[in-house]
C-alpha cells in the first residue's frame, strides 16, 4: 500500500467522495465523546479525517505514504485534534490500549491481515471497534456505466483494489464473528478537474508514466463533456458502514 499512490495524491485528494455525515452519529453512538481516541489507520488524503475531526476526540491519521500524508495536512487544515503519523497499519507508533475506535476508509483490503489484527489488538481499549468504511458507485446512471468501462478497458494492473474476494468472508474471518453492517446513500459532485482526477486516482489506472495515459485521460474528458450539466456531473455512491469488534481480546505481553 505504501508505494501504490505515491503518484496518484494530487488526484485522490480532488477527484475521491467523501464519506455522509451520518457516519459520525453511528459512531456517537458508541460512546465516543471528547474524552475519546480514534486513529482513522490508511487515512489517506484525509477525506474520512477531517470528517472524524467533528467529533471533537482526539484522532490520529496513520499513513504509510509520505505524498498522501502531505495531502491529508493539507486537507484537514487547523483542526488541532489531529495527529500526523507517517506508519502503518501493520505498525501504527501507537500506545497500547490507547484509541476507543478504530476506523479504516477504502483501505482494509490493502492490509496484511495477520500483522495488522495483532497491531489493532494491541492499541485498541478493551471493547473497543473497529469501523471498516466502503464507498461503492452505484451504476444507475448511463455516465457511471460508462465510467466504469472506460475504467476497466485501461486498467494497467489488477491488485488489491480490483481483485476478486469476499469482503464479508474476509471481515468475518478477521474479526472471528458477524458484524453490523449500515448503508447510506452519498452523492459526490464533480467538476471536470475532479472527474478525471478521480478516475487518475485509482491504483489500477494509468498515470502519466503509462504509454495509455494520453487515450485514457481524452476518453475521459469526452465523457465528461457528453454527460456534464452546467459544468458538473453527480456520481450516485452506497456508503458501505460495518462496525466489527474481536470476538475474543488476545492480550499481548511484552518481551
Amino acid at each position: 500500500m505504501k508505494n501504490e499512490f505515491s503518484n496518484k495524491s494530487k488526484e485522490y485528494a480532488i477527484g475521491r467522495p467523501s464519506y455522509p455525515i451520518e457516519v459520525l452519529s453511528a459512531i456517537r453512538e458508541l460512546g465516543i465523546n471528547e474524552h475519546s481516541s480514534l486513529a482513522d489507520i490508511g487515512a489517506g488524503t484525509g477525506l474520512l479525517t477531517n470528517l472524524l475531526s467533528e467529533l471533537d476526540c482526539e484522532v490520529f491519521a496513520i499513513e504509510p505514504n509520505e505524498h498522501m500524508l502531505e495531502e491529508c495536512k493539507n486537507y484537514c487544515g487547523n483542526n488541532k485534534n489531529i495527529n500526523f503519523i507517517n506508519s502503518s497499519a501493520e505498525g501504527t507508533a501507537l500506545k497500547e490500549d490507547s484509541v476507543d475506535i478504530i476506523t479504516i476508509a477504502q483501505a482494509f483490503h490493502w492490509f496484511d491481515k495477520q500483522l495488522c489484527k495483532k497491531e489493532f489488538q494491541r492499541i485498541l481499549k478493551e471493547d473497543g471497534h473497529v469501523i471498516i468504511l466502503f464507498n461503492e458507485m452505484q451504476l444507475d446512471s448511463q455516465i457511471a456505466k460508462e465510467y466504469r468501462s472506460i475504467l476497466h478497458k485501461y486498467k494497467v494492473k489488477t491488485n488489491a483494489g480490483i481483485s476478486d474476494f469476499d469482503p464479508d468472508k474476509e471481515k468475518v474471518d478477521f474479526f472471528g464473528q458477524d458484524y453490523t453492517k449500515l448503508y447510506y446513500d452519498n452523492w459526490h459532485t464533480l467538476t471536470e478537474e475532479g472527474f478525471v482526477g478521480g478516475a487518475l486516482s485509482l491504483s489500477y489506472t494509468p498515470s502519466k508514466l503509462d504509454s495509455s495515459y494520453e487515450e485514457f485521460t481524452a476518453e475521459l474528458h469526452h465523457l465528461f463533456s457528453k454527460y456534464q450539466q452546467n459544468g458538473i456531473i453527480t456520481f450516485h455512491y452506497k456508503t458501505e458502514v460495518c462496525i466489527c469488534r474481536f470476538a475474543k481480546r488476545q492480550k499481548l505481553t511484552s518481551s
